[in-house]
């Protein structure tokens, strides 16, 4: 009977992941996608995390996540890039994004051109975790638990 009862708790967990809406977090620091995946999966969502760019918009069309974060560096090109591709490509056009970024003139060059970047939501980092999460509902919708 005990063996029943994990088999069926496993199946539930296995179900739950089903029903949890993917999220994909963009990013060359390790750290930071390492801490999203952990206090997103806390909130219930499917987390998939990559700092590999240049097959990042393979994997999202592939994926096709409700949501993507992406964390924008200075020093690289490769996150810009991926904006613009993901707003002007049919089939990610749609998906919303969040863009995070450490420095306020990345997000403020955002801003000034949304038809390139796309991107309703900027967050400069450190982010709180509720900034986060209002963020994510405001673009999706609230989860219920």
């Amino acid at each position: 009977m005990e063996e029943y009862a994990k088999a069926l708790g496993d199946r539930e967990h296995e179900q739950e992941q089903w029903v949890r809406p993917h999220l994909l977090m963009v990013s060359g620091d390790p750290t930071l996608l390492n801490l999203v995946r952990v206090l997103l999966d806390k909130a219930h969502y499917n987390v998939t995390t990559t700092n590999a760019v240049p097959l990042t918009f393979a994997l999202i069309v592939a994926a096709r996540p409700a949501l993507l974060i992406v964390d924008l560096a200075i020093t690289e090109t490769s996150g810009w890039d991926l904006l613009v591709r993901l707003h002007t490509k049919a089939t990610t056009a749609a998906i919303p994004v969040i863009i995070t970024a450490s420095d306020t003139r990345l997000l403020a060059h955002v801003a000034r051109y949304p038809y390139l970047y796309g991107g309703p939501d900027r967050l400069v980092l450190p982010f709180d975790v509720d900034t986060l999460l209002d963020a994510i509902h405001a673009l999706i919708g609230v989860l219920s638990t």
